[in-house]
């Protein structure tokens, strides 16, 4: 008769299996990528979420956006800033179009507040 602990049972190895999450779906299989899972899969679709529309003419109290922008995406291109005194941050950033701001237009900074206006006149040398 033997003391001690009784043997436990061998543990199961599995080849393949799917671990599901709240949005996501992990594929793991051993022949194909033995350090982790080969596959993961969103459960939501990108084209069903609601778009978000920004309220124009929301300001942040007195304190202004402040947009610091290049006119184009060349290296030569003019550095501008362009400062709304009473618009929201949401509206200026998904507006297709900006009065005073070019299509091309690449921005570089945008904030809210005085304080990043004197901030960014010394940085880009506005």
């Amino acid at each position: 008769m033997s003391r001690g602990r009784p043997s436990e049972k061998p543990a199961i190895v599995l080849d393949k299996w799917i671990q599901e999450t709240e949005d996501q779906i992990w594929h793991f299989d051993k022949s194909k990528s033995s350090n982790g899972c080969y596959l993961v899969e969103q459960k939501f679709q990108a084209g069903n979420k609601t778009k978000f529309k920004a309220d124009k003419g929301k300001a942040y109290g007195k304190q202004p956006v402040v947009m610091v922008f290049k006119t184009s995406n060349r290296s030569n291109a003019k550095t501008k800033m362009k400062i709304w005194n009473n618009e929201n941050i949401d509206y200026i950033m998904s507006a297709k179009k900006l009065p005073g701001v070019p299509d091309k237009a690449e921005i570089l900074e945008l904030s809210v507040g005085k304080s990043f206006i004197e901030k960014y006149q010394s940085k880009y040398n506005l």
